[in-house]
């Protein structure tokens, strides 16, 4: 059956959206929450459960990765794909894997992943798990994980029919049905020259060159940038502060964080829409920062950034 080409229920605009519906819409993967913000009680429930299933620790992120556009491939489903096939390299899946995704045999796979990906096109094609594919899966795995992986499968062609319904598009520049999109996913891009601001009004000899200080942040996710700030005080090796979101207006506290010379980590308890444990680890070099986002069963992306003269608040009263 062919799918609409044009959205049947368009995304709103953020312009007319209201606070709660801005909040829920700052998750990502924009065009499918902006279309679903408009219903935010089954938003917030459908949230609910894609929380427990992505970022459950039951079923390993590789693994939910390589479900999910599998999914989308026996469903026609062009969003889906165009979002999960970059999380697949983010974890740690390899681009000659997401090809294989497309062809019928099974030959690329291990017999672990040949069993999930079977699973997959059984209950897309007759809704069940034969008692072949079920005995194998069943030997790897526990109870709970069988109950997640069934749930998972059904969430996401679930999803393909309403995304594929509604006519939700993809955002530009992402990659299209079977296509694999190139796995830039471990090497952060190179960090944008300082602004001019910001090196006039510092000299090289009062100019920080550690993390304490205030930076203008890019995340690179495959839902699309977002566009961050740091705002870090350092103490006895220790790395504490804020991580803020201008856009939606919400600062979180930096926790656990820590700094060894030019290297540096800490974690942010994301807890707004949903609960996600978002861990940063990269290096200083001068006023330029990089290195990468974990997302607690979500895979791992770059970011890069620089230093700026911008106070906290500032930076929090920009998205206002």
């Amino acid at each position: 059956m062919q799918r609409p080409t044009t959205p049947r229920i368009p995304p709103m605009d953020p312009a007319t959206m209201s606070d709660t519906q801005r909040t829920l819409a700052g998750i990502g993967a924009s065009n499918v929450i902006d279309t679903l913000v408009r219903h935010e009680d089954l938003l917030k429930a459908w949230l609910g459960l894609a929380q427990q299933l992505l970022f459950s620790d039951r079923v390993s992120p590789r693994d939910r990765e390589l479900v999910v556009p599998r999914v989308a491939l026996r469903t026609n489903c062009e969003y889906e794909w165009a979002n999960h096939v970059q999380s697949a390299l983010g974890a740690d899946a390899t681009a000659d894997e997401i090809r294989s995704l497309s062809r019928a045999s099974a030959s690329a796979w291990s017999d672990s992943d040949a069993t999930l990906l079977r699973a997959v096109d059984e209950l897309c094609s007759g809704d069940c798990v034969s008692d072949d594919t079920w005995a194998a899966l069943a030997a790897s795995r526990d109870d709970l994980q069988l109950i997640e992986i069934l749930c998972l499968i059904g969430y996401y062609r679930m999803n393909a029919g309403l995304l594929n319904s509604m006519g939700v598009q993809p955002e530009p520049d992402k990659p299209q049905l079977g296509q694999v999109p190139a796995e830039t996913h471990a090497s952060p891009a190179p960090p944008p020259a300082a602004d001019a601001a910001s090196t006039a009004a510092t000299t090289a000899a009062d100019r920080p060159t550690g993390i304490e200080g205030n930076w203008q942040v890019i995340f690179h996710h495959p839902t699309g940038d977002q566009h961050l700030a740091f705002v870090l005080q350092s103490n006895n090796g220790g790395i504490s502060g804020a991580v803020i979101n201008p856009t939606l207006g919400v600062t979180v506290p930096v926790i656990a964080g820590s700094a060894d010379g030019r290297k540096f980590s800490f974690s942010v308890p994301m807890t707004t829409p949903i609960q996600i444990a978002i861990s940063y680890a990269g290096v200083v070099d001068g006023d330029a920062i990089s290195g990468e986002v974990t997302i607690g069963g979500g895979g791992t992306f770059p970011f890069d950034g620089t230093r700026s003269t911008a106070t906290a608040q500032d930076k929090t009263h920009a998205g206002q």
